[in-house]
């Protein structure tokens, strides 16, 4: 029923612990696809040393350093579940996550989902709640303009073939590759619908490729001029001066040790 897809490079550590709690969920109809995207060390062998590589539930694939979204594409091409999970491969599933992304779809006829999350960080775990939309559009404008996204990608779980339908994801967007994704999604009309449960555990440390501030806001340009539903110059503008104000800030943080 549900394809959780792990795209990992050189985290194997992290990597088997993100496997471990999804194998010790509670939902019983799943596979785990992981897809090595060019690993120094093969994560099959720090697999096979953890004893993962026997639970047939698990399928990997190996293929040269390619990036996220060709990683990512590949999982989805190898999914064979009606449902795609998204994990990143340092972040944890709750024991009960895949049974409350099931029961979400079942009860509402959902295509698209999205959910809380727990941060974990050296000062302690936190919840973080994020807020519904009423409709594509409204949630479109909310990622293009919120200093914080209203979304994690991690735990994220969708139709394979809306996925699909839609492309999947753009190899070309070199970073913030699950904001173009959502930002797509809606702009063609896929309602994202929200789960107000914290599904993944989600560790900050200073290796998360969100920390790539300064790099995203050339991206962050590209994605305001085309997702922006107005020509009216305004607006972009200043979706874009909030948005740099808030990377130059999280950045700052960052810098601070926070």
């Amino acid at each position: 029923m549900i394809s959780v897809c792990i795209a990992v490079r050189n985290r194997p550590e992290l990597l088997i612990k993100s496997v471990r709690s999804v194998l010790a969920g509670a939902f019983a109809d799943f596979e785990v696809v992981i897809v090595d995207d060019g690993s120094t060390v093969p994560v099959q062998e720090g697999l096979a040393a953890a004893g993962l590589l026997a639970d047939d539930r698990i399928r990997l694939v190996r293929q040269p350093p390619s990036g996220i979204s060709a990683a990512r594409n590949t999982a989805l091409q190898v999914a064979r579940g009606r449902y795609i999970t998204v994990l990143d491969s340092d972040d944890e599933l709750a024991h009960d996550g895949l049974s409350r992304i099931y029961e979400q779809f079942a009860r509402t006829g959902a295509r698209w989902i999205y959910t809380d999350y727990e941060e974990l960080s050296p000062a302690g775990s936190r919840i973080i709640h994020l807020p519904s939309f009423a409709s594509p559009e409204q949630m479109l404008w909310s990622v293009l303009s919120r200093p914080r996204l209203p979304f994690k990608h991690s735990g994220m779980s969708m139709e394979r073939e809306v996925l699909a339908d839609i492309g999947g994801y753009d190899e070309g967007t070199p970073i913030k590759v699950d904001v173009e994704l959502v930002l797509r999604a809606l702009a063609n009309g896929v309602h994202l619908v929200h789960l107000a449960y914290p599904v993944v555990r989600f560790h900050r440390h200073d290796t998360n490729i969100s920390r790539q501030r300064m790099a995203g806001l050339r991206v962050w340009r590209q994605l305001i001029k085309t997702y922006t539903p107005t020509r009216i110059p305004g607006p972009a503008q200043g979706m874009l001066l909030v948005r740099a104000a808030s990377e130059l800030g999280k950045a700052l943080v960052t810098a601070l040790g926070r």
